[in-house]
């Protein structure tokens, strides 16, 4: 497998230290219906995350919740598989979520990282507003986007996630928004 972003690893440059990275080729999966909440606690995982949240599973990934029906297994550090989905029920009143084939994974670190968000997106990304832990469901240059706070390799990042078929034209405007913030000094 190869990602259309092939494997973006952009640095803003200068003494900002903002770095959007690629996790297209990241596993992700997920689980949505009545029953989800079950299927996660009967393999050990969290079920009782408040929606909009995300949870660090330490060797296990993050656990999403989007709703109290919609959750989304993430694992950086592990590559996607190539095989086809299955698409018959997980369990009772759960299904399978393909969330690896619908959204885009884009990781943005650095310190001014809420403050070059705040050159795309409405939603006030700063710690105060948006600690550790928040998923927000906003858009970000016009495009549906996904924003979890979370950490990363002891560093706090924002996972974004966007459709497919529009990662090139969101990674164009992140790094597009990262060079302005840097030569600007903001």
């Amino acid at each position: 497998m190869a990602s259309p972003l092939q494997s973006l690893a952009f640095e803003g440059g200068g003494n900002e230290a903002l770095v959007l990275r690629d996790f297209r080729l990241a596993r992700r999966a997920g689980v949505r219906g009545p029953g989800a909440s079950d299927l996660l606690t009967s393999h050990g995982l969290p079920a009782d995350i408040a929606p909009n949240r995300i949870s660090d599973q330490s060797d296990r990934g993050l656990v999403m919740a989007l709703s109290q029906r919609e959750f989304w297994l993430l694992h950086p550090d592990a590559a996607a598989s190539s095989q086809q989905p299955d698409s018959a029920a997980l369990a009772a009143g759960a299904w399978p979520l393909y969330c690896q084939h619908s959204h885009a994974w884009l990781m943005l670190s650095g310190e001014p990282k809420a403050a070059m968000m705040a050159k795309l997106c409405g939603v006030d990304l700063g710690d105060g507003a948006f600690p550790l832990g928040q998923v927000a469901q906003t858009q970000m240059a016009h495009v549906s986007v996904v924003i979890a706070h979370h950490d990363y390799q002891n560093e706090a990042v924002f996972s974004l996630f966007v459709d497919q078929s529009l990662a090139e034209y969101a990674a164009g405007a992140l790094i597009d928004a990262m060079s302005e913030f840097n030569q600007s000094g903001i």
